[in-house]
């Protein structure tokens, strides 16, 4: 076995098929993903461990940087293959010594255990004993708490899974059926900027934060073009009703950002647009769905009422401080700027451009 350090084109898709295909897998891990956090002026790498020239597991690492300030964040991961399980210990403890060498004063590291609750137990002395400890002190590269699945792989068709929705959503799915509109996977820029700018509405309308289409462009555009992720919208004469945004790893969907216009009488468009994803991740032969975590109370509701089941990983985040006088300088700093996302994200970029 072998270990590679890499940002190489090559070794970037074959990393990006090994993470969609590995039922472990997350878009978290996709290169373009880690790479999407340039336009704060991180930089990222991956850890790979290969066998005979395949890929048997690995990570990728944001490298969060701004002034002297440095960090190094595993926002999922290490992956392997289920039979190399035994290279997680590995893998784990490469996570420190690559930091050290990078010069970061804090490393990162949150562990997937989705649809496996009992892995971290296997795992959590020995992150102790690495020196890693329970918690998570930087909060700027994002890491998911968990799925909000539906299993797909217990169905033979897709009229199955429709009748074990609550009945109000299949009425209203079959409601929006009826209602004539045009389905559409986006591939154009400018369409999928319109469609972008639709999130970007309901984002601040519902109060919450969403990246503007420049930072997020490059990502989306080249998830679209490499087949993880799709656009998908709804059109009634050819006027934009509603559109989501889907990016596969781990052999199933997760369901990132969406909006429709509010408009009465309501066209059910979200309802229609959800059982979009639905179907194309039935066709795909996927493991499931992930219409994802979080949301207005109104929108957790929505999403529950698919029948789904949450997968929690409150305690999944390990971390290790390298240099604490630095990193408690970065926490005295933080305090002083009183830390927002968007506030953050500013002097980022700010920074960047210096």
């Amino acid at each position: 076995m072998k270990t590679i350090i890499t940002k190489n084109p090559d070794y970037q898709k074959k990393w990006d098929y090994f993470v969609s295909n590995n039922e472990n897998g997350s878009h978290l891990q996709l290169s373009t993903w880690l790479h999407s956090y340039s336009s704060y002026g991180f930089d990222y790498e991956l850890f790979i461990a290969e066998e005979n020239d395949e890929i048997i597991g690995g990570f990728g690492a944001v490298i969060a940087k701004v002034l002297f300030f440095k960090f190094y964040i595993i926002p999922y991961g290490p992956i392997v293959k289920n039979e190399n399980s035994a290279l997680v210990d590995q893998l784990l403890k490469s996570i420190p010594s690559r930091a050290k060498e990078l010069k970061c004063c804090y490393c990162q590291v949150s562990f997937p255990t989705f649809r496996k609750p009992n892995i971290l137990v296997e795992y959590d002395r020995n992150l102790n004993e690495i020196g890693f400890v329970k918690g998570n002190l930087f909060k700027y590269v994002y890491s998911s708490n968990g799925l909000n699945w539906l299993d797909l792989s217990k169905y033979n068709a897709t009229e199955e899974i429709l009748l074990d929705f609550k009945s109000s959503v299949r009425r209203d799915i079959r409601s929006a059926e009826r209602k004539e509109h045009e389905i559409r996977f986006l591939k154009s820029k400018a369409e999928v900027k319109t469609a972008y700018d639709l999130c970007l509405e309901n984002a601040k309308s519902n109060n919450y934060s969403l990246r503007d289409w420049s930072s997020f462009k490059p990502a989306i555009m080249e998830l679209l073009e490499n087949g993880n992720g799709k656009f998908i919208a709804a059109y009634k004469n050819n006027d934009l009703k509603g559109a989501l945004f889907l990016v596969k790893a781990g052999n199933y969907y997760t369901y990132i950002l969406g909006g429709t216009k509010k408009e009465k009488p309501d066209l059910l468009t979200g309802h229609l647009l959800q059982w979009e994803a639905i179907k194309l991740s039935f066709k795909e032969n996927c493991v499931g769905y992930n219409i994802s975590l979080g949301g207005s109370d109104g929108v957790k509701e929505f999403k529950n009422s698919f029948v789904t089941r949450q997968y929690l990983n409150v305690d999944n985040k390990y971390y290790v401080i390298l240099n604490k006088r630095i990193f408690k300088f970065f926490l005295f700093f933080e305090k002083k700027i009183k830390p927002q996302k968007r506030t953050i994200a500013t002097i980022l970029a700010f920074f960047k451009k210096k």
